[in-house]
């Protein structure tokens, strides 16, 4: 009974029921199949930020650089694609500069033990700043009908990014729970000087946790750039707050070695249903914000309250079956 109580999957699952029903009764065309799927592929971009976000405080860190590694991912993708470099090579080369930031990241937070909110904090600046020199502080257009597939062509009925992050979804969810280097995020997200004794490298660990988030600003990139049809240095600066909202929303825990890839998915779907609603219905984007930050807060309160209270009230019942 206590594990179901704190199973944080049900009730994220309730609360978008209810976001859905919500809205829905508003306006009966939010729950039109077609508007559903629109409002799930707005959300792509976020999920793979989310993702990467969260494997780096799983592990007891974390990634502000996400949108600066994201834009500069646009970046780089248009400027090649301008210049004439071939797709698969720009997405290669791409993805390769993101991971060396990936790494860059993991070295200053995993190896220098730099915090993880300030060293992130710093590269996200350098890579920022970067970008701004290569496009002199312009959008880069990227002329490519074949790249522009990856955000704005369809496979089937979907669009594109959705079959992108279920791919993507389940190879995490593989990597999280099911692999020896997720399993090690999260012991060293628990205690590093405790994994530290079993054998585990909290450095390589937190490492690799950075790569990840790297690999998924990738992802990201490519779907934003090819819907922009252009690179911007800031292009994706807005989506580190939102990250961080739908993966408290999603039940990972800011201090590290709890949360899974599947409640981030869910944060991600909360969060994203909620502003496309607000939008629906015409909200101001400062009742948008308050909004979303009440919810955020309530949310976190239960969640406490929940965890302690099953402990509290196991220990009284000990107690009193003791005496």
């Amino acid at each position: 009974m206590k594990k179901l109580l704190k199973s944080n999957g049900a009730g994220m699952l309730l609360l978008m029921v209810l976001v859905v029903g919500f809205f829905g009764a508003l306006n009966p065309t939010f729950l039109r199949p077609v508007n559903l799927i629109q409002y799930i592929n707005n959300g792509v971009v976020l999920a793979f930020l989310t993702f990467g976000l969260a494997a780096t405080v799983i592990s007891g860190n974390f990634d502000y650089s996400i949108g600066s590694m994201t834009g500069f991912g646009t970046v780089i993708l248009a400027l090649m694609l301008r210049n004439g470099v071939p797709l698969s090579l720009s997405l290669l080369l791409g993805f390769l500069i993101l991971m060396l930031f990936g790494v860059l990241n993991g070295f200053i937070v995993g190896y220098l033990r730099v915090p993880g909110m300030l060293g992130t904090l710093g590269t996200s600046s350098l890579i920022y700043g970067i970008a701004l020199v290569l496009t002199q502080g312009q959008a880069i257009g990227a002329n490519s009908d074949i790249y522009k597939f990856f955000g704005k062509s369809d496979l089937g009925t979907l669009p594109f990014g959705i079959p992108l992050l279920a791919v993507v979804f389940v190879l995490s969810v593989i990597l999280f729970d099911h692999t020896q280097t997720g399993r090690n995020w999260y012991f060293v997200g628990t205690s590093s000087e405790v994994a530290r004794y079993t054998g585990i490298d909290p450095r390589r660990t937190v490492m690799y946790a950075h790569m990840y988030s790297a690999a998924m600003c990738f992802c990201g990139a490519l779907v934003l750039g090819s819907r922009m049809a252009s690179g911007r240095a800031d292009i994706a600066e807005g989506y580190v707050l939102q990250a961080v909202t739908a993966a408290v929303f999603g039940g990972i825990s800011i201090k590290g070695g709890h949360g899974r890839i599947s409640g981030a998915l869910l944060g991600v779907l909360i969060f994203t249903l909620l502003t496309s609603g607000f939008t629906m219905i015409n909200l101001s984007q400062y009742y948008k914000q308050v909004s979303t930050g009440v919810l955020l807060v309530l949310i976190l309160i239960l969640r406490n309250y929940r965890s302690f209270l099953p402990d509290a009230f196991i220990g009284v019942r000990r107690k009193r079956t003791e005496g």
